[in-house]
C-alpha cells in the first residue's frame, strides 16, 4: 500500500462474498493481473456497508472506494435480497455529498460482476484507478 506521503492512489475495495471475491479468485487462478494500487475488503454484502466506514476511508487520506457486489438482473444471486441495489443507492447519496464539499463524485463507484465474470477484473480495476488518477489525490490525505 503506497504511503500518504507518495504520488501513487490509495484505493479500497469492498467486495460481496457471494459473487464478486470468487471472481476475484478466479481471476487470480488464470493470472490475470491489475493494478496493486487497490487493496480488497470482503464483506458479506454491499448491503452491509456502513456510510461511515467510507467516509473515514476518504477523510483518511484513501483517493477511492469501489464496491463490487453481485450482478442485479433475471438470475440475481444477492444473499441479502436486494442488497447490492442498496449499496449503489448509498454511494449515489454519497457522490451527491461529495459533490457539496467540492470533491469529484467518482472517488466513489460501484460495480456489479457474477462470477463468471472474473475475465472483467482487470478492466474494471484498472480503469478506476485510471479515472482516480486522473482525478488526482484527495484533498484530505495531507490532513
Amino acid at each position: 500500500m503506497p504511503e500518504k506521503s507518495e504520488e501513487k492512489p490509495r484505493i479500497l475495495a469492498f467486495v460481496c462474498e457471494n459473487d464478486a471475491y470468487p471472481a476475484f479468485d478466479i481471476a487470480g487462478l488464470h493470472r490475470l493481473k491489475y493494478s496493486a494500487f487497490i487493496r480488497i475488503i470482503p464483506v458479506r454484502c454491499l448491503g452491509s456497508i456502513n456510510i461511515v466506514w467510507i467516509y473515514d476511508a476518504l477523510s483518511r487520506g484513501f483517493d477511492g472506494i469501489l464496491q463490487i457486489g453481485c450482478k442485479p438482473g433475471s438470475n440475481y444471486q444477492c444473499h441479502f435480497m436486494t442488497g447490492s441495489e442498496l449499496g449503489e443507492i448509498r454511494a449515489k447519496n454519497l457522490q451527491e455529498t461529495l459533490s457539496r464539499l467540492m470533491l469529484e463524485p467518482e472517488r466513489i463507484k460501484t460495480e456489479f460482476v457474477e462470477i463468471d465474470d472474473y475475465y472483467r477484473i482487470p478492466e474494471i480495476i484498472n480503469s478506476y484507478v485510471k479515472a482516480i488518477i486522473k482525478a488526482g489525490p484527495n484533498p484530505f490525505k495531507d490532513l
